[in-house]
C-alpha cells in the first residue's frame, strides 16, 4: 500500500512539473499578444503620421515650385514694364504684350503645374497667358468659367484684389467642353503693395494633390483634408466637411461627435500655415488586431489540450523508470532520502558538457559577436587594451598582436541614394570583397561591413611594422584593386591609416583611413590606394587655405560680393605661390579643397537659378576630368565663383531697386506725418527696421533722413511760392511738429529762412 502511494506521488510530481512548464509559454504568449496589439496600433498610427508628413513635404515642395516660378516672373523686365502701363490704347502696348507672352511661353513646357496660368494687368485690363492674350478679359472668363462665380466677382476677387501667396479652395471650372476641379493660386505684383499693378494666377488641377492624399484615405478607410489657417478646406479626398470642426479661438481642429469611430491625426506646414488632417477609421486599424486575437485564442486552446495530453503521457513515461527503481529498493532506504531525484544530481555537469545542441547555438552566435567587437574597436569604445583583448578572446578573434593597420575598401559609385535593388547589389559586392580579402591575406584579416558601400579590414602583427612590410602591403593592395576590376568589373578605392601600436589606437587608424579616401568620386577614373600621411615636422610645407578663408569665400559668393571673391582668390594665390614654395602634392590638395568649396556653394545656394547652377556643375566636372595646369584651374574656379556672385548680385539688385522704389513712393505719400519713423517705413516695405537706412544709403547714396527732409522742404517751397498759407500752417502740412523745427530744417537745407525765400520768390 505504501509503495503504491509513493508511485502516485512520483507521477503527480512529474505531472505538476509539466503543467507548470505549460503555464510559462501560455503566460508568455499572453504578454506577447498584449504587446503585439499595442505595437500594431502604435505602428499603424505612426505609419499614418509618417505618410501624412511625407504627403505634406511633397505638397510643400510643389508649393515652393509655384512660389519660385512666381518670383522669377516678378523679375521679368517685360512684365515689369507692361504692368506700369496706364492705358491699353498706347501704340506700343501690342508689342509689349507680345514680348511678355513670348517670355513666359517656355514655362508652359517646363512643368505641368504651370500648364494653366495667366497674368492680369490691372491698369490696362489685359490678360496674358503663355498661348494667347486677351484685351477683353471676359473672353478669357468665358473659356474658364468658375462655378458659382460671376464675371464681375471673378474679376474683383481674383484679379483686382491684392493677394499674397493666396490659395482659393478647390472649385469647379468649366474649360470648353469639360469641367475640372481647380485650386487657384494668386500673387499680386509688386510684392507688399496694397495697390496691385498685376496679378499672377496659377490654376492647379486638384488631382495633382488629391492623388497624394488618396494614399492615406484609401489605405485606412478615412478622409484626408488640407485646411488653411482660418479653417477653410483647400482640398480633400473622400472628405466630409461636416466631419471636422475648427475652433477659431483656440486655433485647433477636432472630430465632431465621432471620436469612437475615427481617429484624428494632423500636421502643420511651416511654409504656408496649412494644416494636413487625416481622419482614420479605428475599425480598419483593428482588423489586424482582431485577426491576431482569433488566431491567439485558437492556438491557446489547442496548446492547452495538447499540453494536458502531453503532460499526462510524459508524466507516465517519466515515472516508469523511477517506479521500477523503487520496486527493487527498500522503502526504508527511500525514506532516508529527502528527494527521490537526488541520485541524478551528480550527473548534471556531464549532461551540460555533452549538450551538443547548446554548443551549436553558441557557434551560430559567434560571427555576430565577432563583427560587433570589430565595430567597437573601430569606434574606439574600449577604454583599455585589457578590456579589448578580453572581449576579443571571448569572440575568438584571430588577432596576432597589438600592432597593425586599419584599411577601408570603398566601392566607387555615383549614386546619392540607393534603392532596394542597388542595396542588394552592394551586399553582393561587399561579399565578393570580403572573400577576396580573406584569400589575399590568408584568412588573417578581420573584416566588417561598416557602410552600404564600404568594407573595413584590420591587419594585426606581433611586432612593429617595418618599411619593407609596409611596401609589401601597398603592393598587395594595388594588386587587389586591379584584381577586383579585372575579375568582377568593380572599381574600388582603398584608404589606409597610419599604423597602430596599441589596441586602443585602432580607432585613430580607422578615422585616418576614412579621411584618406577621396571626397569626390569619379566613375570614369581608376580605383586607387590612398595612404594617410602626417605632416607634423616644423619644416613641412603645407598649402594655405584656412577654414576662416573658405567661410569668407562662401559667404562672399552667397552675398554677391564680387570684389571680395576676387580679393580672396588673389590672396590664396599670393600666399601659396609667392610666399610659400607649393609642391605638386600640395597644389593638387589645394585644387581639391577649392573644388570642394565649389560643390558646397552649389549644393547650398538657393539664390541661383537651376539652369545656371547645372551649367556651372557641368563645367566643374569637366575641369575635374581634365589635367590642366595649376594656374589655369585656379582661374577657372575663380571665374565660376565670380559668375555665381554676379548672378546673385544682379538678382539682389533688381529686388532691392523695387524695394527702394516702394520706399520713395511711400515717403512721398506720408511725409506730412510728423511721427514718420523707420518703424513705419519698415512695416510698409516689409523689411527689418535696422535694414531700412542701410539699404537706402547703399542704393541711393544719401541717408533716408536727408531724403525725407528734401521731400518735405520741396513741398514747403511749392507752398511758399504758390499759396498764401502761413509759415505755421506750411510747417504742419510739411510734417513738422512746430514752426521752429521747420524753420531750422529749411535754413539748413536751403541756406535761407522760409519768409526770406517767399519774399525772394515773389520779387523775382
Amino acid at each position: 500500500m505504501f509503495d503504491r502511494l509513493e508511485k502516485i506521488k512520483i507521477f503527480r510530481k512529474f505531472l505538476l512539473s509539466y503543467l507548470l512548464i505549460l503555464t510559462i509559454p501560455l503566460f508568455t504568449s499572453f504578454v506577447v499578444y498584449q504587446v503585439s496589439v499595442h505595437k500594431i496600433k502604435e505602428n499603424a498610427t505612426e505609419n499614418s503620421q509618417n505618410l501624412l508628413n511625407q504627403t505634406k513635404e511633397i505638397i510643400d515642395k510643389r508649393n515652393d515650385e509655384i512660389e519660385n516660378f512666381v518670383y522669377q516672373l516678378s523679375l521679368n523686365p517685360e512684365i515689369n514694364q507692361l504692368m506700369y502701363r496706364k492705358s491699353n490704347t498706347d501704340i506700343n502696348i501690342p508689342y509689349d504684350i507680345y514680348k511678355v507672352q513670348n517670355s513666359i511661353n517656355p514655362y508652359w513646357y517646363t512643368n505641368k503645374l504651370f500648364r494653366n496660368f495667366y497674368i492680369y494687368f490691372n491698369q490696362i485690363e489685359t490678360i496674358v497667358s503663355p498661348n494667347s492674350s486677351y484685351m477683353r478679359t471676359k473672353d478669357y472668363y468665358n473659356s474658364h468659367v468658375y462655378e458659382g462665380l460671376s464675371y464681375e466677382d471673378w474679376k474683383k476677387s481674383i484679379n483686382e484684389t491684392y493677394l499674397s501667396r493666396h490659395y482659393l479652395p478647390a472649385a469647379n471650372v468649366k474649360m470648353g467642353e469639360k469641367t475640372e476641379s481647380i485650386i487657384t493660386y494668386v500673387q499680386s505684383l509688386p510684392f507688399n503693395s496694397k495697390n496691385p499693378k498685376a496679378n499672377i494666377v496659377v490654376m492647379i488641377d486638384e488631382t495633382e494633390i488629391t492623388t497624394l492624399l488618396n494614399r492615406i484615405s484609401s489605405q485606412y478607410d478615412g478622409s484626408t483634408f488640407i485646411l488653411d489657417d482660418k479653417g477653410n478646406v483647400i482640398v480633400g479626398d473622400n472628405m466630409d466637411k461636416n466631419m471636422v470642426s475648427f475652433d477659431k479661438s483656440a486655433g485647433k481642429f477636432s472630430i465632431k461627435g465621432q471620436d469612437k469611430k475615427y481617429m484624428y491625426i494632423e500636421t502643420k506646414s511651416k511654409n504656408n500655415k496649412w494644416t494636413y488632417v487625416a481622419v482614420i477609421s479605428k475599425e480598419k486599424l483593428s482588423e489586424d488586431v482582431s485577426y491576431i486575437q482569433t488566431i491567439s485564442s485558437v492556438l491557446a486552446f489547442l496548446t492547452i489540450m495538447v499540453g494536458l495530453f502531453t503532460a499526462l503521457l510524459f508524466s507516465y513515461k517519466s515515472s516508469i523508470p523511477l517506479n521500477r527503481l523503487l520496486g527493487v529498493m527498500k522503502i526504508t532506504e527511500i525514506g532516508k532520502a529527502a528527494n527521490p531525484y537526488d541520485f541524478i544530481h551528480s550527473n548534471v555537469e556531464d549532461i551540460i558538457a555533452n549538450n551538443d545542441r547548446l554548443k551549436v547555438k553558441i557557434q551560430d552566435q559567434l560571427p555576430i559577436l565577432q563583427d560587433s567587437v570589430i565595430r567597437k574597436l573601430a569606434a574606439g569604445e574600449f577604454t583599455s587594451s585589457k578590456e579589448a583583448r578580453a572581449l576579443m578572446e571571448q569572440a575568438n578573434l584571430p588577432l596576432k598582436g597589438s600592432f597593425g593597420y586599419v584599411g577601408i575598401v570603398q566601392i566607387i559609385h555615383m549614386l546619392d541614394e540607393l534603392d532596394k535593388e542597388m542595396l542588394d547589389e552592394m551586399n553582393v559586392a561587399q561579399l565578393f570583397i570580403q572573400n577576396e580579402l580573406t584569400e589575399y591575406f590568408n584568412g588573417e584579416a578581420l573584416l566588417s561591413n561598416i557602410d552600404k558601400d564600404q568594407v573595413l579590414f584590420l591587419l594585426s602583427s606581433d611586432k612593429k611594422i617595418s618599411i619593407e612590410e609596409m611596401k609589401k602591403l601597398e603592393n598587395t593592395l594595388h594588386l587587389f584593386i586591379k584584381q577586383m576590376e579585372d575579375k568582377f568589373r568593380m572599381k574600388v578605392n582603398i584608404g589606409i591609416g597610419s599604423p597602430f601600436e596599441l589596441l586602443t589606437d585602432i580607432h585613430q587608424s580607422f578615422e585616418e583611413a576614412k579621411l584618406s579616401l577621396p571626397f569626390i568620386q569619379t566613375i570614369q577614373g581608376q580605383g586607387s590606394l590612398y595612404k594617410h600621411e602626417h605632416q607634423y615636422q616644423e619644416d613641412a610645407i603645407d598649402y594655405y587655405y584656412p577654414i576662416e578663408v573658405e567661410l569668407r569665400l562662401i559667404n562672399a559668393v552667397k552675398n554677391g560680393e564680387i570684389n571680395e571673391v576676387n580679393e580672396l582668390i588673389e590672396k590664396i594665390l599670393v600666399e601659396n605661390v609667392e610666399t610659400r614654395v607649393l609642391t605638386h602634392q600640395n597644389g593638387t590638395q589645394l585644387l581639391a579643397a577649392l573644388n570642394g568649396t565649389m560643390v558646397r556653394i552649389l549644393s547650398k545656394n538657393t539664390q541661383l537659378n537651376s539652369a545656371k547652377a547645372d551649367e556651372i556643375r557641368e563645367r566643374l566636372e569637366e575641369l575635374l576630368l581634365k589635367k590642366g595646369s595649376f594656374h589655369h584651374n585656379i582661374e577657372q574656379i575663380k571665374e565660376m565663383m565670380m559668375e555665381i556672385a554676379q548672378c546673385i548680385y544682379e538678382n539682389k539688385f533688381v529686388g532691392r531697386q523695387q524695394v527702394i522704389h516702394r520706399m520713395k513712393e511711400w515717403i512721398k505719400h506720408h511725409f506730412s506725418d510728423p511721427d514718420l519713423t523707420m518703424h513705419k517705413i519698415s512695416e510698409a516695405v516689409d523689411l527689418p527696421e535696422k535694414m531700412v537706412p542701410l539699404i537706402f544709403k547703399e542704393h541711393v547714396g544719401v541717408n533716408i533722413s536727408d531724403f525725407i527732409e528734401d521731400v518735405r522742404i520741396n513741398f514747403a517751397k511749392t507752398k511758399l511760392m504758390h499759396s498764401d498759407d502761413t509759415i505755421d500752417e506750411i510747417a504742419v502740412l510739411s510734417g513738422y511738429n512746430s514752426a521752429h523745427s521747420f524753420r531750422r530744417a529749411f535754413k539748413r537745407n536751403t541756406g535761407t529762412s522760409p519768409s526770406e525765400f517767399r519774399k525772394m520768390m515773389k520779387s523775382a
